[in-house]
């Protein structure tokens, strides 16, 4: 056995020194250099393929789902709504069709701004639809989960029958009490106005008469357009926002007098939804986009959504924002 040792060791060594040559050979290329190292397989793309920029939406209304810590998006997709969700705000997957218009659903046009909201348990789209009789108004859909499928909650515009109203969305007042905020058509009246009015609990029906939080006028930066013959304010997509200091804002958008689409920024001197509201003197942005919400992500950081060019190559996209004793700033 002794004598086999030395045998042993000498044929181990040289299938070693053949395997580190057979190694070195399948690692080199033809020229004599190593292939690069294969990149790491990122999980989160592939199970999310949609990057953020190429989407193609208008109204872009986030909701940071706490429950499935989630981001999620539903976007026009007439005569439906489709959704995209995303785990970090950059890379977004289609989760398909969330509502699909029946035969019998009273909006036949439209289907604008769909905001996806978490209230009480349920998740609610309300969205902007125009009737047979063209009368444009705001219907709420309800689902048991935001991937659908979406139900109309009752089959009518909540917003005054007799009004071309738009871009509704929910409000929860320090009382727990729900309201819809509108826009009254500034084709309608000229200076367009937007719109308060409380809802019932399950959200079916108003209670109460509209209040009128302020015109398109009122903001010394807004600009007149003229469109199907009337010239006049728009006011579009009303947000409210509690700010860290405590005063209530509302975020809405118009035409600035060099006809940019932009961000206004109003404040309630009382705090509270009734108001009275005053504009600040300029707006947020001076990109042409609008149509803005703010929400937090899941670090806790304020972050606004809206789209821009006005156009039509418009695109959504998301900012971080500073917010300092009240006063909000774009971070680009």
């Amino acid at each position: 056995m002794t004598k086999k040792i030395p045998i042993m060791i000498k044929t181990i060594s040289m299938l070693a020194t053949a395997g580190v040559l057979l190694a070195t050979s399948l690692q080199c290329k033809s020229g004599g250099e190593p292939d690069p190292p294969t990149a790491p397989v990122d999980s989160n793309k592939l199970m999310y393929p949609i990057d953020y920029a190429s989407i193609r939406a208008r109204d872009p209304f986030i909701l940071a789902d706490a429950s499935t810590k989630t981001y999620y998006l539903a976007v026009n997709n007439q005569p439906s709504f489709k959704l995209y969700s995303s785990k970090d705000l950059k890379n977004w997957k289609d989760e398909s069709t969330i509502f699909t218009a029946g035969s019998d659903f009273w909006g036949k046009t439209d289907f604008w701004a769909p905001d996806l909201i978490s209230y009480a348990g349920k998740y609610y789209v309300f969205a902007t639809f125009s009737g047979t009789n063209k009368m444009r108004g705001t219907s709420i859909l309800v689902s048991d989960k935001p991937t659908g499928g979406f139900l109309p909650l009752v089959n009518n515009a909540v917003t005054p029958a007799d009004w071309m109203a738009l871009d509704g969305t929910l409000y929860i007042d320090p009382e727990n009490r729900p309201w819809i905020i509108y826009c009254h058509e500034w084709l309608e009246v000229t200076d367009g106005k937007v719109v308060a009015q409380r809802l019932s609990a399950d959200l079916k029906t108003t209670e109460g008469a509209p209040i009128v939080l302020f015109k398109g006028s009122d903001a010394p930066w807004a600009g007149t357009i003229t469109s199907q013959s009337v010239t006049g304010y728009v006011t579009d997509a009303p947000f409210a926002y509690r700010a860290v200091n405590g005063e209530l804002l509302m975020l809405w958008s118009s035409f600035t007098k060099a006809g940019k689409y932009a961000i206004g920024v109003a404040r309630s001197e009382s705090g509270t939804i009734q108001g009275p509201w005053k504009q600040d003197l300029l707006p947020l942005n001076d990109d042409d986009g609008g149509h803005a919400m703010l929400f937090k992500d899941f670090s806790g950081q304020l972050k606004i959504s809206y789209h821009a060019p006005n156009s039509q190559t418009e695109r959504p996209v998301i900012y971080t924002v500073s917010e300092n004793n009240g006063k909000l700033a774009i971070m680009k």
